[in-house]
This record gives structure tokens, C-alpha cells and sequence, in this order.
């Protein structure tokens, strides 16, 4: 009796112990690294594909110690290391039973020219949008916040304003209490009132020894400029080139691996029985990348000039689009896309250990399955990322071959086999009624979607041109669009879309009397054309013919693709008229459009504050601090409402990236295009000092002598 009594005793010592442990923690230190730094600036930023921003030229190869910030995430299972003033990446991630990193994890920050602006560091995960290439930010301090959840799970959110598009990102990356796995969900919202260029690709580091195999289901692999070949057998070669060392042949590597309708990719390092896993939504991730340096001296000579002691590595990449498009896509089925005005993009995914499989066939954030069929037995693992119980079962056909009931443990992988005689092709695997299904099938999941263009295509004609224009203009290459729109339009003066993107173009050029024109023009021909009426309605708001602006928006409100935008255009109108009312009616309808629209939340809650309705303006800055709690209009409206050293600070103290004036340059260029001249001045008054913010301060003050204060008691019905 005493003997089951202490039996009892221990297993339940054993409980409460195990759920004291199972939380997730999250802090903030200085540690030393290692470091190769970077210098010299070019203290004139150039125009060019990257202005604003100026390049650095200075490298070493001479390291000093030097203290990074360091922002940790861990939980029982896993550990996540952030590192905030370099880009905000995600430095490495270890499975702690292990020791392993699953993320790469260089232990020395050797600062290469890479990027666009020079400086990168190998390894840890990468954040990119904007425009193609490694983010502007990615070597310099961004903005961050860390917070413990009322799940008990911990994030630490990094963002930036990225100058290239004058968009915001932020990067939410989350350690869950109980699960084996780690998130990051973006938030990308394009508040301006243009197209902008859209790229976004996450890139993970993973080292390239210990027999790794890439696991990326699909048929073929797409290039930069849309070319494509066979996956995972070279048809040349005859080599399997889903294991990094058959891939000792030609230079560097870029495998989009396409053809098949899956929502994970991973890699296994198979001398170690470890691996790691990718997952997202499909729709939200449909595009998965390898990069390798190449295993030649032309490759290998950079795992010295970016590491000291960790070796090789390689990426896998995720993206929102099929292929990292170069310009020769433009010519095939995989072109560039824009983000269009006043949308915004979310998406969520998913990295993690796999441990203990021999490999893995098909992952989600329940765990990762192998199975597969050897010397006559049918062999089936599984590495679970969080506890569960569930049915695992098997069929040949119709045919049930297995059954299990699984009661699984974090990490504890399960490994059973039979013999087995039947079809290794035709197998289905299941587990519970919902939470994995995988078959065996070669022709399970293939895709049919095209990946040549039309031999007959002539991208000399009107269409092409215009193609070949609008390609320019996602990508930044204004003065080729023009060219290219202006080419079209010698063919056809009448071709709609071109004189609408002229009309951008010219808008965007501050040539508003051209940009009139091209609108005017495309009008003529519809008078509901959307576009040719939005970018009527912004140049006659500009040139102050506000009738016209209105009528413009108005009649944009009629396209799905333009009506949030024209809704938040309407809205500020209406705001600078003190029509309040209107300015409200707008401003939710565009949230009617896109329920995540920041722009019409901020002007909600600045409305809500010159009203003085204090709880409206909580729940539209609550809205807003769900989305994005990097987002700074949300601290300064809080200052707005409470005056003190306090409310300042706090929205201060947040804006630490590279660039802090521009952040306080924008937010009081936003306020100043409603004709809040007062906020402006402050948001200024706030800023570190700098030449651009004192000429703006000096402009402020002498129109404040001059203007008409807005009539807080309007209600503009």
C-alpha cells in the first residue's frame, strides 16, 4: 500500500512539476558577440532604385566583442533568439532537448556587402518586403515591442517604415506556451494612395552538412526570370538535387520548387534523425524557394567570408508569389505584382523541429509524418509538435492496412511498422478526422497552371508594351514605364490602361497638369473608367478643384479595386472641410472594404478626439493596436489625449529604428494632409533633431499664423 501510495505521490509530483514548466518566458539583454562590422556611409543618399536611403562601403576583416540587443522567447521545448537592431531577425532557434539549432546559428556577426545598401549577415530568418532583395533594414535597428500574452504565450514584434514604398511592415513573432513550434504573422498595409511594388519572402538559414535532403513536394522548378526545369531529377545529370550534395555542378542555386498543391516544405538532416519544418495557409505562402551558394570555390568561399566556425549554409524561402520575379519574368506567365492603395496584407506561418522520423512526408503545426515503404514493412513516424490523442490510420485503396490510437507527447516521436505486401503508391494516411491527411499517389496535388506564354504574344503591340510597362512600374523602373506607356499609346492614343497609368505616372512626377490631362483623356473614352476616375479624383484634390476630387472618388467607389481607397480619399475631404459626419460615413465604409484598412481606423479615432468621445476613439485605437502595436499614431494620439511626460515618452520611446526622423516626418506629414498643422508641430516637436524636421517646424509655424482653426462643432451633413 505505502508503495502505491508513493508511486501516486511521484507521478503527481511528476504533473504539477511538468506544468509549472509549461510556459513560455521572454527577455531583454546585451550579449556579446563577435563582430565584423560595417562603415562608411555615403552621406548623400542617391536617386536610384533605393532613395532614400544611402549605401554603406566599409568592411573589416578585423572582429571586435560587441554588445547586441537580444530578445529571447522560450518555452519547454524551444528557444528563439531575436536580435532588434540588426533588422529584427530571428537569430536562431534550438530544440533544447537536443541542443540543436534548427534555425542556423552563426555565432560570430560578420557584416559582408549582400544587400542593397551593402551590409547582411548569414543565417537566422529574414523578413523581406518592398521591393526584390533583401530588405533596406535588414543590418540596421528596427522598431520593437515585447509582450506576454493573456494565453500565456510571449511575442516580440518588429517593424519598420520602409521608405522604398512608404509602406509599414511588422513582423509578430510568437512562442506559444505548450507547442513545439514558433509563428511570425505579418501585417503589411500600403496607406498610401498609389500602387506600390509587392515582394515579400521570408528567408531561413539552415546549415548544409550532415547529409541534408530538401523536402519540397512539387514537379518543377521555376527561375528568376520565369525559365523552369524538372524537380527533383536533373534531366542533364541524372542527380537527385532535392540533397544539397548532389548538387556539386554549375554555380548558384535557385530552385522554386513549383507543381504541386501543398501547404509545408521542410529539410532533414539525415546523419542526425533532425529536421526542420516550414507550414502556412496555402493561399497565404504559395511560394518555396532553395538557395544554395554553389559547392564550388565560387560558392564555398563564402561560408568564411559570412562565418568563422559554423560552416556552409543554405536557405529555404517562402514567398507570397510562385518566384522572386527578375525582369526577364515579365516575359513569361510569372510576373510581378503591385500592392494596390489602401489594402492591406496579413499572413501567418509556422517553423519548427522535426525530430527522430528518418525524414518527413507531410507536416502542420500537429506534427510532422513519415511514411513509407521498406524490405516488405510498411514504416510509419511521427514527431509531434504539441500533445495530443487521435486515431492514426492507413489505407491501400479502400482497403484499411493500419490502425492506431496515438496518445502523443510534445517532441516524443511515435515510430511503428508491419509487413506489408500491398500498393506503395496508393496509399492514405490519416490522422483523426481533420488534423492530417496525406496519400502516397503521384499524381495527388499536381497543378495544371501554365508556365509558358503564348509563342504568338507580341510584346511589341499595344498590349505588350502596356504589359511591359506596367511590369516597370511594380518594380520602381519609372522612367522605363513611361517609355513603354508612351510607346503603346503611339500605337493606340485610345489604349484605356495606358492613359490611366500615365496619369499615375505624371502624378507621381508632380506634373499634375499632365496627369490631368491623361485622366481627362481616358475619360473621355468611359467616363466609368475605375482608374482613369481615381486618379482624377487625386490630381483635382491636389490642384485644389474639389468638386471634381469628390465627383472623381464618387465614381472609383463603383470598382471593387478602387473603392476602399476612393472611401478613404472621400474621408479626408470631407475631414479638412470639418465635415465630421461625412468624413465618419466614409471612413467605415472603406472598413467595409477592408476590414484592416489602418487609415480609416486613424481617422475614426482622431475624429473621436476632437469630438472628445473617449470611448469611440479606445475602440478605434484598440482595432489599431490589434493590427499593429508598432503602429506610432496610436501612442501620439494618447499624448494627444493626456498631455505629460508619461504619454510622450511612451510614444518615443518605441520609434528606435535607423531612421527615426523619417517615422516622425511621416506621421506628421499624415496629420498635416488633414490640416492639423498643431499635431504636426508637436508630432516635430517630439523628434530628434534633424535639418528636415526644423525646415517643416518653420513652414508649421508661420501657416499657423495664417490659417483657419478647425471647427471641432461642425457636423458636415
Amino acid at each position: 500500500m505505502k508503495t502505491i501510495l508513493l508511486s501516486m505521490g511521484m507521478l503527481l509530483l511528476f504533473q504539477v512539476a511538468r506544468s509549472q514548466t509549461n510556459f513560455s518566458t521572454i527577455k531583454e539583454y546585451k550579449k556579446v558577440f563577435k563582430t565584423y562590422d560595417f562603415s562608411d556611409p555615403n552621406p548623400i543618399a542617391n536617386p536610384g532604385a533605393i532613395y532614400p536611403y544611402y549605401r554603406f562601403d566599409g568592411y573589416t576583416n578585423t572582429a571586435v566583442n560587441k554588445e547586441w540587443n537580444v530578445v529571447e522567447l522560450e518555452n519547454e521545448f524551444i528557444k528563439v533568439w531575436i536580435l532588434p537592431e540588426i533588422g529584427g531577425k530571428i537569430w536562431s532557434a534550438w530544440e533544447k532537448a537536443t541542443g540543436k539549432p534548427f534555425i542556423y546559428y552563426n555565432q560570430v556577426v560578420k557584416f559582408r556587402d549582400v544587400s542593397m545598401r551593402g551590409p547582411w549577415t548569414s543565417g537566422g530568418i529574414e523578413a523581406n518586403y518592398g521591393i526584390i532583395g533583401h530588405t533596406p533594414n535588414c543590418a540596421t535597428p528596427v522598431d520593437h515591442l515585447t509582450e506576454k500574452k493573456e494565453d500565456g504565450s510571449v511575442s516580440c514584434t518588429i517593424g519598420t517604415l520602409d521608405l522604398l514604398t512608404q509602406t509599414y511592415w511588422t513582423l509578430e513573432i510568437n512562442l506559444p506556451r505548450d507547442k513545439a513550434y514558433f509563428t511570425t504573422h505579418s501585417f503589411w498595409h500600403n496607406s498610401t494612395p498609389l500602387e506600390q511594388s509587392y515582394y515579400s519572402w521570408m528567408n531561413a538559414g539552415i546549415k548544409a552538412s550532415g547529409n541534408l535532403e530538401f523536402i519540397y513536394p512539387g514537379n518543377r522548378y521555376i527561375g528568376h526570370s520565369g525559365e523552369y526545369a524538372d524537380w527533383k531529377i536533373n534531366r542533364e545529370n541524372g542527380e537527385d538535387i532535392s540533397f544539397y550534395d548532389q548538387n556539386n555542378f554549375g554555380g548558384y542555386k535557385s530552385y522554386h520548387v513549383f507543381g504541386q498543391y501543398t501547404d509545408f516544405f521542410g529539410a532533414y538532416w539525415h546523419k542526425e534523425d533532425f529536421g526542420i519544418g516550414r507550414y502556412s495557409m496555402r493561399d497565404e505562402k504559395a511560394g518555396k524557394k532553395i538557395w544554395i551558394w554553389g559547392l564550388s570555390q565560387q560558392g564555398m568561399i563564402w561560408e568564411k567570408l559570412l562565418s568563422d566556425t559554423d560552416g556552409q549554409y543554405v536557405e529555404v524561402q517562402s514567398g507570397r508569389l510562385f518566384n522572386q520575379s527578375a525582369e526577364g519574368s515579365t516575359f513569361t506567365p510569372f510576373k510581378h505584382r503591385g500592392f494596390a492603395p489602401a489594402t492591406s496584407d496579413s499572413w501567418t506561418e509556422y517553423w519548427f523541429p522535426v525530430k527522430d522520423t528518418k525524414g518527413f512526408v507531410q507536416a502542420n503545426p500537429f506534427g510532422a509524418l513519415n511514411v513509407r515503404v521498406e524490405k516488405g514493412y510498411l514504416r510509419v513516424d511521427f514527431s509531434p509538435l504539441q500533445d495530443f490523442k487521435d486515431e492514426l490510420k492507413v489505407f491501400d485503396g479502400d482497403q484499411l492496412v493500419y490502425s492506431k490510437s496515438l496518445a502523443l507527447k510534445t517532441l516524443k516521436a511515435f515510430s511503428d511498422s508491419v509487413i506489408f505486401k500491398g500498393n506503395a503508391g496508393n496509399l492514405t494516411v490519416t490522422l483523426g478526422d481533420t488534423k492530417m491527411k496525406y496519400s502516397t499517389h503521384p499524381q495527388e496535388g499536381l497543378l495544371n497552371r501554365p508556365v509558358d506564354s503564348p509563342g504568338n504574344f507580341d510584346w511589341n503591340g499595344v498590349q505588350g508594351l502596356y504589359l511591359q510597362g506596367k511590369e516597370n512600374i511594380r518594380q520602381r523602373y519609372y522612367p522605363q514605364a513611361e517609355e513603354k506607356l508612351i510607346a503603346a499609346l503611339g500605337k493606340d492614343p485610345n489604349y484605356l490602361p495606358a492613359l490611366a497609368d500615365m496619369s499615375m505616372l505624371m502624378y507621381r512626377k508632380m506634373e499634375y497638369q499632365k496627369s490631368l490631362d491623361f485622366a481627362r483623356h481616358a475619360l473621355s473614352i468611359d467616363t466609368y473608367d475605375p482608374a482613369g476616375n481615381f486618379y482624377y479624383g487625386l490630381v483635382n484634390a491636389q490642384l485644389g478643384n474639389i468638386s471634381d476630387a469628390k465627383d472623381g472618388f464618387d465614381i472609383a467607389t463603383l470598382s471593387g479595386e478602387y473603392r476602399g481607397a476612393a472611401y478613404v480619399e472621400l474621408s479626408k475631404i470631407y475631414f479638412r472641410e470639418n465635415s465630421f459626419l461625412r468624413a465618419s460615413h466614409y471612413a467605415n465604409k472603406s472598413l467595409g472594404v477592408n476590414s484592416d484598412n489602418v487609415e480609416a481606423y486613424q481617422i475614426m479615432a482622431l475624429i473621436n478626439r476632437l469630438t472628445q468621445e473617449r470611448q469611440k476613439a479606445n475602440a478605434s485605437l484598440a482595432k489599431l493596436t490589434a493590427l499593429n502595436p508598432l503602429n506610432h499614431f496610436i501612442r501620439f494620439e494618447e499624448y494627444r489625449w493626456n498631455n505629460s511626460d508619461v504619454t510622450k515618452n511612451q510614444f518615443t520611446s518605441l520609434i528606435r529604428n535607423e531612421m527615426p526622423q523619417e517615422t516622425y516626418l511621416q506621421l506628421a506629414d499624415w496629420y498635416f494632409s488633414l490640416g492639423l498643422a498643431n499635431e504636426s508641430l508637436e508630432v516635430l516637436n517630439c523628434a530628434p533633431a534633424n535639418a528636415e524636421g526644423y525646415y517643416w517646424m518653420a513652414y508649421l509655424k508661420n501657416k499657423l499664423k495664417t490659417s483657419t482653426p478647425i471647427n471641432v462643432g461642425a457636423d458636415g451633413a
